[in-house]
């Protein structure tokens, strides 16, 4: 007969808010164990008494074999214990101590509303038609949590006393609703109000009666009025998508005359009545995490969206962004309605999501709003995916992924936090337990609403782990919100890192890749970002061996006239180019006036403006030279309409010619042939952003020569665009050459963070202020 023990287990990873107490409780009352199981600060605690080795041998097994749907361990430790003198096995109450030299549990994320809940939903009884309604499986998370562990006392569920069907359910091992934090239903229940043009509120007494408003908000729809619907992570503006008057309306009060629209549809079919469908883009759709999806339209003739609606909601690219209704509001509303609606974020672009009803009213955007009394206590954004290269990549970071976190050697145990860049601001932090948090998508820092929230997600981390920062690192521009922030912040030390091998840093770390000896090729093309000597790059290539990041490659420099005003006065950059490369005949090109050429050839010559090697500059030269547009309203314009004139060229069309010397990438040819070709814009996209790919391939194949077995990593904002990267997995696949993409983070700012944390994990122990090189 075996000797019996006593053990304690613990589990790390995202363990809490997931179920997983009473999954752990069903299954050692299973298999007829004795102890108890506990959520930690930094973990979750099982505990095992009078226990054989094959016991535990066989628990261990089926617990890791059977986890809960969304829950993640990314380590575990086995101790032996003392033993308790115990009869069953229990859940016991939560230990909120924190300790200083330990790092808390992963926090758990927002799932869509599961189908068993749905089902309830639609069930005469005490969830009937009530949209809060939540289980284990599905529900709000991180958006209502303000600290560990996982417990309801410490989410904005806190104020709501639960009635006695609910404490029933939430104490009986039986039910779905087994210690599910959120829990509520109509007699205990979150409330609804709607709040009308001329800003009287409206409620009912009964929350029974709250799916009236659900009606209400249905017939304002319909009437074409433009709704604020609180949602998971923050509000969003939602309109018919076929009401002409609506979609302008929106436009026109939330300032933006042509980014694309997200589309909300009722189910599955109804996408695919208007775009293709992939198996993994499918997966993705229906997820727990539910974001929204790039698709590529068929256009075939839809009964369910006028065409003009279509052109007003996506003008001029041939792709939707689609989702399918993740909460108990949206699905509600479905029920009433067959028309896709447009969900977009309710804030001004690049500010993050508003969560106030008080500061919504002062938008002016919406009509009307349906408002909820449960705080956010972390504004979220729907996250965005894109199949490209073979696979669904991430393009914004946040509700359903965020806060991600990623396993990462940390040699010298340091506590390390990335401050990011301007744009597409995260928060990243390196704990002493070799994993790394990153935050939701935060914004762009450019107003005071955004650094408020970024300085908050900033708070929270540090009450969330209770220790002080060894080494900040950040982006080496001085003028920087982050920037700033980062040196007013207390830490040992405070380093500061280039943009763009913080983004190579970001796929290295991604992919595991740092400790090999192997040379690594890093293609980091985006918009801008400061470099070392000055200039502003963002077409670099560097080479990463032995622990050393070189760049080794660039596009040529030119002029960034009109500086950051360019980025949406396009045709200052396409004047730059035409100029360097001396294109002849530029006056049917350039739509400026002889004054204003005169005054940008003065400027173009004085050297008042940076230098440039930006490939994201170059895009929105070419969109601008080959008469797609003439002025950039939202970031990454040009290279949407590039691509989505490249691929209405359906015939093969080879490259543009050029050349590299000297690590140099010079496009004097492509541009003085992408002149010649303006009249035929549609070739001349595919044959310019298949030049791209091909010159990716040329440096891969200059380092192959010299480094055996190189290996190349992409990262930066152009790869973003679905041509570009499905042409590189041709090329690449061809010429059998080992190539990586982003995957758990987008390839745009997003990842800056990380990378900065990446490369404060290889320092050295004597950390002092300084530039890295």
């Amino acid at each position: 007969m075996q000797a019996l023990n006593s053990y304690h287990i613990e589990l790390f990873g995202i363990i809490q808010g997931v179920g997983f107490r009473p999954f752990v409780y069903h299954l050692a009352h299973k298999m007829q164990l004795k102890g108890y199981v506990q959520n930690c600060y930094e973990n979750l605690l099982i505990y095992l008494t009078d226990i054989s080795t094959q016991q535990l041998e066989d628990f261990l097994s089926t617990l890791f074999s059977t986890l809960p749907p969304h829950a993640h361990i990314t380590h575990h430790h086995i101790k032996p214990a003392l033993p308790l003198m115990l009869d069953t096995f229990e859940i016991r109450a939560s230990k909120a101590t924190k300790q200083a030299h330990l790092s808390p549990t992963l926090l758990p994320l927002d799932m869509r509303i599961c189908p068993d809940c749905l089902k309830d939903m639609q069930t005469q009884g005490r969830f009937y038609n009530y949209a809060f309604t939540t289980c284990t499986h599905c529900g709000a998370r991180y958006s209502i949590i303000d600290a560990l562990p996982y417990d309801r006392i410490h989410t904005s569920m806190r104020d709501f006393a639960m009635c006695e069907a609910c404490q029933s359910d939430y104490a009986n091992p039986h039910n779905r609703r087994f210690h599910t934090q959120p829990i509520s239903c109509l007699q205990c229940a979150i409330r609804l109000r709607f709040i009308d043009e001329r800003g009287k509120v409206r409620t009912f007494k009964h929350a029974k009666d709250d799916i009236k408003l659900i009606d209400m908000i249905s017939a304002k729809l319909n009437e074409g009025k433009i709704i604020a619907i609180k949602g998971v992570g923050g509000f969003n503006f939602v309109a018919s998508a076929n009401n002409k008057q609506a979609i302008t309306t929106l436009r026109a009060r939330k300032n933006r005359p042509h980014k694309p629209f997200a589309l909300m549809f009722k189910n599955l079919a109804d996408i695919k009545s208007l775009a293709f469908v992939n198996k993994k883009e499918q997966a993705a759709l229906c997820s727990h995490q539910a974001p929204i999806v790039i698709l590529q339209r068929h256009f075939k003739p839809s009964e369910l969206i006028d065409e003009e609606c279509l052109a007003l909601i996506a003008p001029d690219i041939s792709t939707i962004g689609a989702i399918l209704p993740y909460n108990g509001i949206m699905h509600l509303l479905f029920m009433r309605m067959q028309t896709p609606l447009i969900f977009t974020s309710a804030n001004i672009s690049g500010e993050p999501i508003i969560t106030q009803c008080d500061e919504l009213l002062h938008s002016g955007v919406q009509d009307v709003i349906l408002d909820y009394n449960r705080e956010i206590l972390h504004p979220l954004d729907d996250s965005i995916m894109r199949y490209m290269a073979g696979e669904m990549r991430l393009l914004r970071l946040a509700r359903g992924f965020a806060p991600l976190c990623l396993p990462l050697e940390n040699k010298q145990k340091h506590f390390i936090l990335g401050v990011g860049a301007q744009q597409k601001s995260t928060l990243s932090l390196l704990d002493k337990d070799n994993k790394v948090l990153v935050s939701p998508y935060l914004g762009d820092l450019q107003g005071v609403d955004s650094i408020n929230v970024y300085q908050s997600q900033m708070a929270f981390l540090q009450h969330l782990y209770a220790q002080a920062f060894d080494s900040i690192i950040y982006d080496l521009h001085p003028k920087y919100a982050s920037t700033q922030i980062a040196l007013k912040t207390p830490a040992t030390s405070h380093i500061a890192l280039s943009h763009h091998k913080a983004h190579f840093y970001a796929i290295l770390g991604e992919c595991n890749a740092l400790d090999s000896i192997h040379a690594k090729l890093g293609i980091i093309w985006d918009g801008t970002g400061f470099g070392e000597e000055g200039h502003i790059w963002g077409g670099e290539g560097f080479l990463y061996q032995n622990n050393a990041m070189h760049r080794i490659y660039h596009f040529e420099t030119f002029v960034f006239l009109g500086g950051e005003g360019a980025i949406k006065d396009i045709g200052k950059l396409a004047a730059s180019l035409l100029w360097q490369y001396q294109v002849p005949n530029t006056k049917d090109i350039l739509h400026f006036s002889p004054t204003e050429i005169a005054l940008l050839q003065s400027a173009h010559k004085s050297g008042i403006y940076p230098l440039t090697s930006s490939l994201g500059r170059i895009i929105d030269a070419v969109a601008y030279i080959l008469g797609i547009l003439k002025e950039q309203s939202y970031e990454g314009q040009s290279g949407a309409l590039l691509e989505t004139y490249a691929m209405a060229y359906k015939r093969p069309a080879k490259p543009y010619k050029f050349r590299i010397t000297n690590g140099v990438v010079d496009m004097s040819d492509v541009i003085h042939s992408v002149c010649k070709e303006r009249k035929n814009p549609k070739k001349s996209a595919y044959r310019f952003l298949n030049t791209l790919a091909h010159i990716a391939l040329a440096m891969a194949q200059m380092q192959r020569l010299a480094h055996k077995d190189v290996a190349v990593y992409f990262s930066g904002g152009v790869f973003q665009n679905k041509f570009v990267c499905d042409r590189i997995r041709t090329l690449f696949s061809r010429h059998h050459i080992t190539f990586f993409m982003h995957k758990k983070l987008p390839c745009n700012d997003t990842n800056i963070s990380f990378g900065q944390v990446v490369f404060g994990s290889q320092l050295g122990l004597k950390l002092r202020r300084k530039y890295a090189n």
